[in-house]
């Protein structure tokens, strides 16, 4: 069913270059979607960012994306722009499934804090 949909919103370089952000400028969804680089209507305005590393850029953005392309972020850092990666949206657990894993983080979290402290006795006692 959703075999081909695009899961970012791609904008290459180039086009943020061309969209004449000037030099500490935040570029984000919002600001991409503000200057109409980004259609803010249809399934992309639900959709997160993507940078890709097509073009070249010559001022130093802040820029705020849920994901870059390899060349991207290498472009990006040797021009000195400053990177944000934003958090995906977390996925829906049904609620005993999230129970059970609650369950089993706080029951290996005790193992792990028994475990250590075992080590320090015996690091003590040496």
């Amino acid at each position: 069913m959703h075999a081909g949909l695009p899961k970012y919103v791609p904008v290459n370089l180039k086009d943020i270059e061309a969209a004449g952000f000037q030099e500490g400028d935040e570029v984000s969804l919002e600001t991409l979607k503000r200057i109409g680089l980004i259609n803010p209507s249809g399934r992309e305005r639900r959709l997160p960012l993507k940078i890709l590393g097509d073009g070249e850029l010559s001022v130093k953005l802040n820029i705020k994306a849920r994901a870059f392309s390899t060349s991207a972020k290498e472009k990006l850092e040797a021009a000195g722009c400053s990177l944000t990666i934003l958090p995906g949206r977390k996925k829906w657990v049904k609620p005993s499934v999230a129970k059970n894993l609650a369950r089993a983080e706080e029951y290996f979290a005790k193992k792990r804090a028994a475990a250590a402290g075992a080590d320090s006795a015996e690091q003590a006692s040496a």
